[in-house]
């Protein structure tokens, strides 16, 4: 059987003083931490003696600052890290870069005058994150964008924004886009929309229709998209246009090719204003007399520009050919002087009757059929006032905005696979200028979404769309209006060519 011992005799056999024998393996670890400490150390003081500061980086910096990399005092001024310590301040507000050296390069443009925290209260390293590797510093994450707008606050009483904001493309997370939230209003209040907001500078209310387009302008879309095809599918209806190839006139459906008149601009984000002369003049000439002058047409100008083009050609017309002007006749020259051609008074009464019934032409012209004979004087499409008085007359400004949406930035280019009837919705159907054809932000949240959707019957279920990221439509910093003057030299050290230039905001002169 086995030796049975008791607790005492198991206690009596450990050894209580065997702490106070020397440990080999314990001793030889803290020297091996020791010398290697002081290894780090050297190595340190080594390299920042040659010049070498890479080593001190948490991270590599983005390529855009890689001029610098190893110059650290071009952007850090304190140790944040030392300083939270000492302050006992651990909320991460405290960076070892000031905004000074940023905007020696980046000048920042104030995002709104009234936020708060204020626009320059707030740190450049809050939210543009360096030495995380080559990676855009403009790509910020929507955690630092919610850190204010979750709950944005302002420090005067009108209110433009919603207030509130967590996730594009989830119920509740962010809220439908202002022109959308007016049409579906049908009332003149706008709950939840300032004064100051840019939406009611491109729409307005109308008691019968409602919130409308601003532009005060009449365009049909119905009738220039319309379009007829016989049994085969050969297009027998739709706007005539000229073939270049064939030397004819043939039809083209426009349905197919809204990029006839909407062009995107170079970058492909926006599309381009209309142009008269450009899309519009091949089927609208401004004929004015083509009895007298066949093809000829107005400018599409301001009105003393037109009575000016009108003035001329027919003064022109009475000097050159007097006998075609009534009775008026030739005004002789004294012999062996030189003098300019002067109209008698038959002939100014007559430029003056013809000049009157051009301007009415050219206002009351009205749409009959497309070609050279088409007809569609200013009255057609603008308002004109004094429509009746020539000489008096004055067309209202279109005011069509070159740009909706101006709280947001888009790219058609982006979008170029997708039918534009697909977003626009019943352009087909629309009659009236005042109608807006954009998409709400429902539409844009079936792509634009990170979480599932029920599909259709048969389709796979989408888990993951496209990127919804408070940065890809919205930016803090508008440089647009910027003037920026720079201060440094090549080596990114104080110009001497200058020493005046100075940061210029956007309301210098």
């Amino acid at each position: 059987m086995p030796v049975q011992y008791t607790s005492r005799q198991l206690s009596e056999r450990v050894e209580i003083e065997s702490h106070k024998r020397p440990n080999r393996f314990r001793r030889r670890t803290w020297w091996a931490a020791f010398w290697l400490s002081v290894a780090c150390v050297v190595w340190l003081a080594y390299e920042g003696a040659h010049g070498d500061y890479h080593i001190f980086e948490g991270g590599d910096v983005a390529h855009v600052h890689r001029m610098f990399e190893n110059d650290c005092a071009k952007c850090h001024t304190t140790w944040a890290p030392l300083e939270r310590a000492l302050h006992l301040d651990f909320s991460h507000k405290v960076y070892s870069v000031d905004n000074k050296a940023c905007l020696a390069c980046h000048p920042g443009s104030v995002h709104h005058t009234n936020q708060i925290p204020a626009h320059d209260v707030l740190s450049c390293a809050e939210c543009h994150l360096e030495h995380k590797g080559n990676h855009s510093l403009v790509s910020v994450g929507d955690n630092v964008c919610l850190r204010c707008h979750a709950h944005i606050e302002t420090s005067d009483n009108e209110k433009s924004f919603v207030t509130s904001v967590r996730e594009f493309g989830r119920q509740d997370g962010h809220p439908e886009f202002a022109f959308a939230r007016l049409l579906d209003s049908k009332s003149p209040d706008t709950p939840g929309i300032g004064k100051k907001h840019e939406v009611l500078k491109l729409l307005k209310f109308d008691e019968k229709a409602g919130w409308q387009d601003r532009a005060n302008i009449r365009f049909n879309h119905s009738a220039h998209l319309k379009s007829e095809r016989d049994e085969s599918g050969q297009l027998v209806y739709g706007l005539i246009g000229q073939d270049q190839r064939l030397g004819k006139e043939r039809f083209t459906d426009l349905s197919q090719t809204c990029h006839a008149c909407h062009e995107k601009d170079a970058q492909g984000r926006y599309m381009l204003p209309i142009r008269f002369e450009q899309h519009c003049q091949k089927c609208h000439p401004l004929l004015f007399d083509n009895a007298k002058f066949p093809g000829l047409q107005v400018p599409h100008e301001r009105p003393e520009v037109v009575r000016g083009f009108l003035t001329d050609n027919y003064t022109l017309t009475a000097l050159r050919d007097p006998a075609s002007v009534g009775e008026a006749k030739p005004v002789r020259s004294i012999p062996g002087r030189k003098s300019r051609p002067v109209l008698s008074k038959d002939q100014v009464g007559w430029v003056e009757e013809q000049l009157k019934s051009a301007e009415i032409q050219t206002l009351r012209h009205t749409h009959a059929m497309f070609g050279p004979e088409a007809k569609g004087g200013c009255a057609y499409c603008h308002t004109v006032n004094n429509q009746d008085q020539p000489g008096a007359w004055e067309i209202v400004p279109p005011n069509i905005p070159d740009r909706w949406e101006p709280h947001a930035i888009f790219s058609h280019q982006a979008h170029q696979m997708m039918n534009c009837v697909e977003c626009h919705g019943a352009v087909g159907e629309s009659k009236d200028t005042g109608d807006v054809m954009l998409p709400k932000m429902e539409l844009c949240g079936k792509c634009h979404s990170r979480h599932p959707e029920q599909p259709p019957a048969g389709a796979p279920l989408r888990y993951f769309g496209a990127s919804n990221d408070c940065v890809e439509c919205h930016v803090y910093h508008d440089h647009g209006e910027d003037r920026f003057v720079g201060t440094l030299d090549s080596l990114l050290g104080d110009s001497k060519a200058n020493p005046d230039a100075i940061l210029k905001d956007k309301n210098t002169n």
